[in-house]
């Protein structure tokens, strides 16, 4: 049986990339692969902003540039245009982390509403997306995770602002995705998420919640969400990943002294990856899916079930994601076969996106693969243009 995608097109996914751009690339993804070399980049690189040296330019003529869209939603424009020539769209993400005030988390909000407009104003942005710790505290997602009967003033502003959040979405009918984090937080963030979603998406889905696969309770949330969904009828967005906080994760459970959250090994990853899909699939009266993958595999298989469900890969209720800066096979050639495809677009003033870029960076040296098939790539395309 023929595949559906030709994910081995380099003409395709970088016919959009300079070649300048392509040199840049293979340069970051050099380094990448180094993961010595990375880990002291990024030690080198906090304690060089601590000390106020002056090094964001560099920052920003590298990482910044390849894997994110500018410092606001205005600088973000350029991409997001140049997406919409290749029939991308754009997921504009504001990746701030770390703030732990309550005039930063109503600040946040504000601007997370304004997102919301943007998209609901632009029909090249597909969804607007937020962080759970952009709104609130990880300390008291983590309490109420732990205790879900601890009585909260702080975690009531959060409940407070994602229905604000919740709202703004409703009044422009503009779809919305809400990140995951850190495991232990995420039981009190998929609880405000699920009651956004009963309250929210009754008619379509508006909101939609992130399950990281790599976590080895995952299918049996996707099974709740799902029994939830139809007992209180409502329906369920879904967004799936398979993970971006392994460092932290196995970080944590040494620390505490607790077996990982984390499936086992990668290829246990990639079958709860593919079987929680699977279960969506059975279940489209009542999910609709985004699935963020940079696996090939998982790709075409989910390609192949939106094509037996739907008959199209242009369905509303499958989408297809990758982080902008990565995965340009998975993405362009996805597009040039009709199916709804992202980029997830991070943004924001260098020094607030860092941990962002050093999570990307850590990410990218510890799966397996993922940095050598880019360069791959990346090679090939440049001996095809020189040919």
């Amino acid at each position: 049986m023929d595949k559906i995608i030709d994910f081995q097109n380099t003409e395709i996914a970088f016919a959009s990339k300079s070649n300048s751009e392509l040199i840049r690339a293979r340069f970051l993804f050099e380094i990448l692969k180094n993961k010595r070399l990375v880990n002291f980049s990024n030690k080198l690189l906090q304690w060089a902003l601590a000390l106020k040296l002056p090094v964001e330019w560099i920052i920003k003529a590298t990482v910044f540039k390849h894997f994110c869209g500018g410092v606001s939603l205005i600088h973000c424009t350029p991409l997001v245009e140049k997406l919409g020539e290749s029939g991308v769209y754009a997921i504009l993400d504001h990746s701030v982390e770390g703030q732990d005030s309550e005039e930063q988390f109503d600040q946040n909000t504000r601007l997370i509403q304004e997102e919301i407009k943007n998209a609901a104003s632009n029909e090249q942005v597909a969804f607007a997306v937020f962080k759970p710790t952009s709104v609130g505290r990880l300390e008291t997602f983590e309490l109420l995770s732990k205790d879900p009967t601890v009585e909260s003033t702080e975690f009531n502003r959060i409940k407070e602002r994602y229905f604000l959040i919740g709202e703004t979405a409703k009044a422009l009918k503009q779809p919305i995705m809400i990140d995951a984090e850190e495991s232990w937080m995420q039981a009190s963030a998929d609880e405000l998420a699920l009651a956004l979603m009963e309250h929210f998406n009754q008619e379509e889905v508006l909101v939609y919640n992130t399950l990281q696969m790599y976590l080895a309770d995952s299918y049996g949330r996707l099974e709740a969400w799902i029994e939830r969904a139809k007992s209180r009828n409502f329906k369920l967005g879904v967004k799936f990943v398979r993970g971006a906080y392994m460092e932290k994760e196995r970080a944590y459970a040494k620390k505490m002294g607790i077996p990982s959250a984390v499936c086992i090994s990668k290829d246990a990853t990639d079958q709860l990856f593919d079987k929680g899909v699977a279960l969506a699939f059975e279940n489209t009266e009542r999910v609709s899916i985004f699935l963020g993958t940079h696996n090939e595999m998982s790709t075409e298989k989910a390609a192949s079930l939106a094509l037996k469900t739907f008959g199209t890969l242009n369905h509303p209720n499958i989408w297809f994601g990758q982080l902008q800066g990565m995965s340009d096979q998975i993405t362009y050639n996805l597009s040039h076969v009709g199916a709804s495809v992202a980029k997830l677009i991070p943004y924001g003033p260098v020094k607030e996106v860092l941990p962002y870029l050093i999570r990307r960076a850590e990410e990218n040296t510890s799966i397996a693969g993922q940095t050598g098939r880019e360069l791959k790539l990346l090679r090939a395309e440049q001996k095809r243009r020189s040919s």
